[in-house]
């Protein structure tokens, strides 16, 4: 009831401000409507009834005047001012109808019928447009117009005979038509406004739910970047501590410490890759991966996808197929995105198909576009599920939430890198008949200079070249389970906590090829470090490795560092970034997620 009280007041309230709007709108063609009774007042003039109708019209102009000067100083007011002014504004019509009535029964003092008709006619004329400019205003309409229409009624019976009594009954006609089209010019205002208030209310409820989403969208990517910094930093400790186990266990013959070596490793590595999941959601949700569009052989591409994941096919007894044509296959896209897109839906067949293939294949498609498909003989996906796979956390067929099968998060990643890639994404399914994921890739022309056969930079592995290192962790557990590794390596490495111990190091004759450089450190920042030792060397590659995985970090972090790393890291992966760096394979800044 309340509601519907409110809803009244406020469509009353918009009715009221329009009214008021077109009724000072018309009181600037004032001027105009005057000289209507300049005519009426010389043909009265004319007929023998001056000086009354000089006297007349010099009242009805003063009257025009005080409308004229109000609707000017109403449109200037405010809101709440322009509301409060209808009432001056419907007597500024009274007023006017007050002053123009007395023309009537001085036509009436001719003797012939002539002078009142005319006059009549101009001022039902004039009643007509009023009847118009009042807004559906029958407080305004009654007092512009009745009393001239009585008047003019009054007059015609008097005088009698046919025509006096036809004219009489044809102006109460009229009165009761204008009247009438009053009454409907306000009911249709109130209509619109009705239509107004809802639509606004419509809008409002639309911006409210927009926001309400925004800001759960915000809270879910903040939630992401937090948890997953709050978890990478334990997990790091332990996976460099994984890695010097690992070492250990390899140089010894104990069976039992290799296996729980290798299962200490596996379980990281089902956590590293949960929280890259949220890292990635976490990053494309902020807009802060940037794609670097470029021409990029496709079939190379898919050899690697192919080579990286034919052991893991092998393990679960499948076979991973490569189906390309004899020509080479150019697309303009990022090849670094277009690889993770690939992985994880190379990964999500093999994890959901239990016996059979998986297929990576490849085609020209029409209208300039290059088709990849990544194809599998699983169960299949039922139609009602096909779009609901596409959400984070849902997975078909993992009812108990088995983690080795990941959160839920691959083709939700699939999806969003998609769309930054403007890539037309595709699924074909059916239970029973596999399922195909088909992408749509703009072709580009192969570039001019390239030599058949080279791999892009995304495709290629660094050598084995070894390196002299600069470590800066003020995690002592971290710093020499690192320093540990690369020494095994056969790398030359330097350790240190601080800046001030880099700089001091660097003084003393080390010198370093690249430097790994930890972002939070106790009294400064990785990128601090990194601007102090390039005092020294302005050319050295510099990789940072942090447990930040907030959004707004991103850039600043890329544009110091040639490479960022997020925690948990593993050993072999920093060292294959390192040789990667400064091999000068895939230069471009770029934030990547390690694997553990």
């Amino acid at each position: 009831m309340a509601e519907a009280q409110s809803r009244e007041a406020r469509v009353t309230r918009r009715i009221v401000e329009r009214r008021v709007a077109l009724m000072t709108q018309y009181s600037r063609r004032l001027p105009a409507v005057y000289v209507g009774y300049i005519i009426i007042a010389v043909v009265a003039a004319s007929r023998g009834l001056a000086p009354w109708a000089w006297i007349w019209l010099a009242c009805t102009g003063a009257v025009m005047v005080y409308r004229f000067t109000l609707g000017r100083r109403v449109e200037k007011k405010s809101v709440e001012e322009r509301i409060a002014a209808l009432p001056k504004l419907e007597f500024g019509f009274t007023l006017n109808g007050f002053t123009t009535a007395p023309i009537v029964p001085l036509a009436f003092t001719a003797a012939d019928n002539v002078t009142p008709l005319l006059v009549g006619i101009m001022l039902v004329a004039g009643c007509a447009v009023g009847a118009a400019s009042v807004a559906g205003s029958q407080r305004a309409f009654m007092g512009f117009c009745s009393l001239t229409f009585l008047f003019m009624t009054a007059g015609w019976f008097w005088r009698g005979g046919t025509l006096g009594i036809a004219l009489g009954i044809g102006i109460v006609t009229m009165y009761l038509v204008l009247l009438a089209s009053v009454r409907d010019h306000g009911r249709n205002l109130k209509e619109l406004m009705g239509l107004v208030e809802d639509n606004a209310q419509l809008s409002e409820s639309v911006k409210l739910a927009r926001d309400r989403a925004e800001a759960a969208s915000e809270a879910k990517t903040r939630f992401f970047a937090a948890a997953s910094h709050d978890l990478r930093q334990p997990l790091h400790a332990l996976s460099i501590n994984a890695t010097t186990l690992d070492i250990l266990a390899q140089r010894g013959n104990d069976g039992l410490l290799k296996e729980v070596s290798r299962g200490i490793g596996s379980a990281l590595q089902q956590s590293s890759g949960l929280l890259d999941g949220l890292l990635d959601i976490s990053r494309l949700d902020a807009h802060s991966i940037q794609a670097r569009f470029a021409p990029h052989e496709v079939g190379a591409l898919l050899r690697a996808v192919r080579d990286e994941y034919a052991a893991l096919a092998a393990q679960q007894g499948l076979s991973l197929a490569l189906e390309l044509p004899p020509e080479p296959l150019w697309a303009r896209t990022d090849s670094d995105q277009l690889m993770r897109i690939l992985g994880n839906l190379v990964n999500n067949a093999i994890k959901f198909t239990q016996r059979g293939s998986v297929t990576l294949s490849a085609r020209h498609g029409p209208d300039g576009h290059v088709l990849v498909q990544v194809a599998d003989t699983g169960a299949g996906i039922a139609a009602d599920q096909r779009e609901r796979v596409f959400e984070e956390f849902y997975q078909v067929g993992n009812p108990s939430r088995d983690r080795s099968q990941g959160l839920g998060l691959g083709l939700a990643i699939v999806r969003r890198t998609a769309a930054l890639l403007h890539i037309g994404l595709h699924l074909d399914s059916a239970p029973g008949r596999g399922t195909t994921f088909e992408l749509e890739i703009d072709a580009a022309p192969a570039p001019a200079h390239h030599a058949d056969g080279s791999a892009t930079p995304a495709a290629r592995a660094a050598d084995g070249h070894r390196l002299a290192v600069l470590l800066v962790d003020d995690e002592a557990e971290v710093l020499s389970a690192l320093c540990t590794y690369l020494d095994q390596l056969g790398w030359s490495v330097k350790g240190v906590a601080t800046g001030d111990q880099a700089e001091q190091a660097l003084a003393a004759g080390f010198v370093p090829d690249v430097m790994a450089v930890d972002y939070r450190l106790r009294n400064e920042t990785g990128i601090e470090v990194i601007d102090r030792v390039r005092l020294r060397h302005p050319d050295l590659p510099a990789v940072i490795v942090t447990g930040e995985t907030a959004p707004s970090r991103f850039g600043e972090l890329s544009a110091a560092a040639e490479r960022v790393l997020h925690k948990p890291l593993a050993g072999e992966v920093l060292a294959r970034t390192l040789q990667e760096v400064v091999l000068g394979l895939d230069t471009a800044p770029v934030a990547v997620a390690s694997a553990a």
